[in-house]
């Protein structure tokens, strides 16, 4: 039986919310429904944001902890389960993706009803409520997977439109919502009707196992040979083991130096962060920054909260005090730069490493631009193709980021992600992603003019 990997949304999926925001929605608010049909309490009686955020504060923490799943809910995802499928929950629940104590609760409130309704899956990935369809698009592309059930209307249409079939759980706010890689469902009974007609139409087609291709033999593909190949590339490279323990350690040793080196870093660089809510709650992504200097990065350190990243660092500091220190926190991969062997196998477990959830920081000019006096002149390097080809095998987003530095303070700018899809032109992402770093640049140094203008005219 060709086994699928299915993404689950929470809200008005596994539970129903409209029937909560309606059911609560006119004790707190007091009124009936102007438009019964909406998706938010906003639009269902026409209040303010504001209000809608009171009743959350009221009614939310009781629907997280009480609210029950939708019938057979927890039946047919045990079912799938044990017919050996991979369920993934893709959420964008209220709250969870806020990095304090408050976040944490929901987060593990979430953890908790999943646990009392007898539901399991193979991993949660918490999506932002802010910027939901790219961020659920980011999630569906680095696990591949083959069907995502999903209600909110924004979210359904763009996956749809970027390739990724889904199951629309019928709400009488996704009327008349229609496209051909969506198909309506009505209850569970029916997503698992629906999951099986999928699973005979793919196991259908034709398969060979997972063998790795060259370059020229890649270029020979049709776009749906390739397709199918990088889908199974991402689907190996998850099933490659890793020492999780080990990690864990390096997580820890990570963040609790990064409490320590945070201050200095900030004292010195004064660092300012443009573009933040760009980076995804969940790992599995690139950071692909310009290369200014050795400090770089620590703003990348400090852009990210403390969150880990892995990089590639030259294999000659590796007994340097900075090499046992990366070492030690297991961020870094030492790859000796004149070796293509080295490059090729430092790149792979990269990817690994991605395909796990681990953030990746990669320098796609390869060399800091103020080693030379040509570089110095340069306003960019020529980016090589590494960090696509990574973005392309493991399907984890790349962020482009521009980094700049000031006598004043520094600037992180964080631009919106880009999806390297299996059938991309390696050149013509780089390309996109060339533009990018080079947009976010200019745009750093207009800033600091701008700033230092408007002194000048104070």
């Amino acid at each position: 039986m060709e086994k699928l990997i299915i993404g689950v949304d929470a809200d008005g999926v596994m539970t129903d919310m409209m029937a909560f925001n309606l059911r609560d929605g006119q004790k707190f608010f007091k009124k009936p429904p102007v438009n019964p049909n909406g998706y938010s309490p906003t639009e269902i009686f026409g209040v303010t944001k504001d209000d809608e955020f009171k009743f959350g504060l009221k009614y939310f923490l009781k629907y997280i902890k009480k609210e029950p799943a939708r019938t057979n809910c927890s039946k047919i995802l045990n079912k799938l389960e044990g017919e050996g499928d991979e369920l993934h929950s893709i959420t964008a629940r209220k709250f969870v993706t806020i990095d304090n104590l408050f976040g944490e609760y929901n987060r593990k409130t979430f953890k908790k009803w999943l646990s009392k309704n007898n539901i399991r899956f193979k991993s949660i990935q918490f999506c932002s409520e802010h910027n939901t369809p790219i961020e659920k698009m980011i999630a569906c592309s680095k696990l591949s997977v083959d069907v995502m059930i999903e209600d909110k209307p924004e979210v359904a249409m763009y996956l749809a439109e970027n390739g990724v079939k889904v199951l629309l759980f019928d709400n009488p706010y996704n009327q008349g919502l229609e496209h051909e890689n969506m198909i309506r469902v009505k209850n569970w009974d029916e997503i698992y009707d629906q999951i099986n007609i999928i699973r005979e139409l793919k196991s259908k087609e034709q398969k060979s196992v997972f063998e790795k291709k060259t370059v020229d033999q890649l270029q020979k593909m049709s776009l749906e040979e390739k397709k199918d190949y990088f889908i199974s590339y991402r689907k190996y490279l998850r099933n490659i083991k890793i020492d999780s323990k080990l990690f864990e350690k390096g997580k820890r040793r990570y963040k609790l130096l990064y409490t320590i080196g945070a201050i200095p870093v900030k004292m010195i660089f004064k660092p300012r962060i443009i573009g933040k809510e760009n980076i995804p709650y969940q790992g599995g992504f690139i950071i692909a920054s310009n290369h200014e200097n050795s400090n770089d990065q620590y703003l990348i350190d400090i852009a990210l909260n403390g969150k880990p990243f892995t990089g590639f660092a030259a294999h000659t500091i590796k007994n340097t005090f900075r090499g046992k220190l990366f070492e030690f926190i297991k961020s870094a991969i030492f790859i000796d730069r004149e070796s293509p062997e080295s490059k090729k196998s430092g790149s792979e477990e990269l990817a690994v490493r991605i395909a796990h959830d681990q953030i990746g920081a990669i320098f796609p000019e390869g060399t800091r631009k103020n080693k030379t006096e040509e570089g110095r002149k340069k306003f960019l390097l020529p980016f090589k193709l590494g960090t696509v080809s990574i973005a392309q095998k493991t399907g984890g987003p790349i962020l482009p980021v521009a980094l700049s530095y000031g006598k004043k303070y520094s600037l992180v700018r964080v631009g919106a992600p880009i999806i390297v899809k299996p059938e991309d032109d390696l050149e013509t992402v780089n390309k996109q992603l060339f533009e990018a770093v080079s947009k976010l640049k200019q745009e750093n140094i207009d800033y600091m003019e701008n700033k230092k203008q408007l002194k000048l005219h104070i």
